[in-house]
């Protein structure tokens, strides 16, 4: 009787985290859904930001500790590993990615095929333009993407992306008058273009810098092992930083979800619009994520899962609060590092 008690404990102790964020993810919950009904008069938008203060203050730490959590610890990682460990290693990094992207591509034409979410639950007259909606083209789209896995400077790509901007020329047909090639409105790739910068970190070109300057350190042997020593210590501070963001977890995520449910104008009736598009999100998240995944972990190393998925419990309720991934990142890595004992 005393040991199972024991271990009940025990798994209490080092699961305290996960069960306080998901008790937070709860608490937002009820807290949202209280205070919408306490009164009968919506709720603005101002009022809404005061309930959701302290959910940003927390995303917006979390979020500051990405770059100088990811930078380090990959160059710190790949200069300290053998050229050709590290060879092999990205090539089935690689190879993983790609897969599991073609998997969940699959999976989500599937699903959307078989439940189709965008029919009924939206009323026609309700259905509105997109605002903001740009033209692109699938070419700019691609070029675009390997152009920001070569940023012009590193510290632009910390602030912003680039991508290609397509000008209207308008309804009727004119001539470029640099090149006199004719420019038609119903045929995009005859359009004027010029670059454009938007918000967002460029997580790619950062990787790809960290991921050639490990490699960089690593060929220099000697020389390099001062700058390697100064990453790793750089990758040890961060992660204790981050350490201590972490453990905010439950405060900010009841009051992000909290907010966020402020924001709705009938929260039944966003659910009821959107229920069928919850349901297939969520169902592609469920066979994905504890399926797919799984099965590919069970595949690779010959073992279950089961311990893995629980210690990931708490990036997961994270994510779920925050419906950030990028704000999750360092919250993943921790739990990694911690709690599954991946070398980083």
């Amino acid at each position: 009787m005393g040991k199972p008690k024991s271990r009940l404990v025990q798994s209490l102790k080092e699961n305290v985290l996960t069960i306080a964020t998901l008790a937070g993810v709860l608490a937002g919950v009820a807290l949202g859904v209280g205070l919408k009904g306490s009164s009968d008069s919506p709720w603005s938008r101002r009022d809404a930001m005061y309930v959701s203060y302290i959910g940003k203050l927390f995303l917006n730490m979390l979020k500051c500790v990405i770059i100088p959590l990811i930078i380090p610890s990959l160059i710190s990682s790949i200069g300290s590993m053998d050229l050709s460990l590290s060879g092999k290693v990205g090539l089935r990094a690689v190879a993983y990615y790609m897969a599991t992207t073609v998997l969940a591509v699959i999976l989500g034409i599937i699903l959307v095929v078989t439940i189709k979410p965008g029919v009924g639950g939206i009323e026609v007259g309700e259905i509105q333009e997109p605002i903001g909606s740009r033209n692109i083209t699938t070419a700019d789209t691609l070029m675009d993407l390997l152009r920001n896995c070569f940023p012009p400077n590193i510290i632009q790509a910390s602030l912003q992306q680039y991508r290609t901007e397509l000008v209207y020329p308008g309804e009727n047909e004119t001539i470029d008058s640099a090149t006199g090639a004719t420019i038609d409105p119903e045929y995009k790739n005859t359009w004027m273009f010029r670059p454009a910068w938007s918000n967002g970190t460029n997580i790619l070109g950062l990787v790809i810098f960290s991921i050639v300057t490990g490699v960089a350190i690593a060929m220099c042997g000697e020389d390099g092992k001062p700058l390697l020593s100064f990453f790793e210590s750089v990758s040890i501070v961060m992660m204790k930083v981050t350490t201590w963001i972490i453990h905010l977890a439950p405060i900010g995520v009841c009051f992000l979800v909290a907010g966020q449910l402020l924001e709705m104008k009938d929260i039944a009736g966003e659910f009821a619009k959107l229920g069928w598009y919850f349901i297939t999100v969520l169902l592609g998240l469920f066979i994905h994520g504890l399926i797919v995944l799984p099965t590919l972990y069970t595949l690779a190393t010959r073992s279950l899962p089961f311990r893995f998925i629980a210690n990931m419990g708490n990036p997961l309720a994270t994510a779920f609060g925050t419906a950030s991934s990028s704000a999750t990142l360092p919250v993943t890595i921790n739990a990694l590092e911690e709690k599954n004992g991946v070398d980083p």
